[in-house]
């Protein structure tokens, strides 16, 4: 395959493939810890293997990959930015490519956070005029379109340092995946591993096979953009909500004088959810003061920060990973008691909404162990 990754051709090298095919993919990455087993680079080599797969079937140049990238995982050795500073940067590296004549920009993140995806979506489109496209996108959104029934296993689209992102390493970097250092247990948990332990499930040709897939239809969607016949319509994001994230939200909530209403909204599914919204927190039918809510994970990884219900939105969210429990903190209710019912309104991925239902319980000192009283309530719609 002759070289298409810019910074290794000459301009007359460059400007031969843009005449060829006007396209540049632009792979985004971060430092993010993944691991015992992984290296701190994987979302940029993951970015980076799928931009090339995808060149050599619709032309095109290569950028380097960058690690520019927010929301990244509170733990060793990561490096995570500001959305304003990974905003001005990617608008100005299309813009500039744009300028070049080159008429496709491509942003392909393999770090996939729905914060970001938002983020390249929201760039993308907004320079996007007659002449000169750009596209925001995460490889799980294309394994996201193959699917059109819930998944009821593990996830096959997207996870972090778990069977799939461990299986796209022994495909691309083999020689930097050491599954020899996790543990030799198959149901053994490990720090930064989202998902079951990939030393028994991982395989390189399981990640080849999605790579190729996934490159195959990128390319086809770079023919339709340079056409002018394909839009993103988030349709894949839509599809991965639904499918990837089939099981209904848990909830259940405790009261008492000094802490108001506390909420603890569970994710019972094998997949990180995203909340981009919680609206309209209703207790007994009556509507809680959304503009005192907060809500917290204080899971390891997270940062546990607290942050305002009303400041929600697809690009400034919070994650309940798998087996998690986000905290939301009501102002107090007289009217709380136990067993009043609970519900609210919560935003998925950005791209669905749906509504959640749960009662209130005996406050923490009364409870063995409110983790384990967490109820699923009627499936989400």
């Amino acid at each position: 395959m002759s070289e298409c990754r810019l910074d290794y051709l000459s301009s007359q090298q460059a400007a031969n493939r843009l005449a060829e095919a006007a396209v540049a993919y632009v792979p985004i990455g971060s430092i993010e810890f993944h691991g015992p087993h992984l290296p701190m680079g994987v979302d940029m080599f993951t970015a980076q293997g799928l931009c090339i797969e995808a060149a050599r079937r619709s032309g095109g140049v290569v950028l380097p990959p960058s690690y520019l990238a927010n929301g990244c995982l509170d733990l060793p050795h990561t490096l995570n930015f500001e959305p304003a500073l990974v905003e001005a940067w990617t608008r100005s590296v299309v813009q500039q490519l744009h300028h070049r004549g080159v008429v496709v920009v491509v942003l392909v993140t393999g770090h996939g956070p729905l914060d970001l995806i938002h983020l390249l979506k929201r760039v993308a489109d907004s320079l996007d005029r007659p002449g000169a496209r750009a596209y925001g996108l995460c490889y799980l959104e294309l394994n996201a379109a193959r699917l059109d029934e819930p998944e009821d296993s593990e996830p096959t689209v997207i996870d972090h340092a778990s069977t799939v992102e461990t299986s796209w390493m022994l495909a691309l970097e083999p020689e930097l995946v050491r599954v020899d250092l996790l543990d030799d247990d198959p149901s053994a948990i490990t720090t930064g591993v989202y998902g079951r332990n990939p030393r028994f499930t991982a395989t390189a040709d399981f990640g080849a096979e999605q790579i190729a897939f996934c490159a195959d239809l990128l390319s086809q969607r770079v023919a339709g953009l340079l056409e002018g016949t394909w839009s993103d319509d988030r349709g894949d994001l839509v599809s991965f909500v639904a499918n990837v994230w089939p099981e209904p939200l848990t909830l259940t909530g405790s009261a008492d004088s000094s802490n108001g209403l506390i909420l603890s909204i569970g994710n019972p599914g094998r997949a990180s959810r995203y909340i981009s919204g919680i609206a309209d927190i209703r207790v007994s039918g009556r509507l809680a003061d959304m503009n005192r809510a907060t809500c917290r994970n204080s899971s390891p990884g997270e940062t546990g920060a607290r942050v305002s219900l009303m400041t929600l939105d697809a690009e400034h969210g919070v994650y309940i990973r798998r087996g998690q429990v986000l905290e939301v903190l009501c102002p107090a209710e007289s009217s709380v008691t136990v067993g009043s019912p609970l519900e609210f309104q919560v935003e998925l991925g950005g791209v669905n909404t749906a509504t959640v239902y749960g009662s209130v319980l005996p406050t923490p000192d009364q409870s063995n162990d409110l983790e384990t009283s967490l109820t699923r309530g009627p499936p989400v719609t």
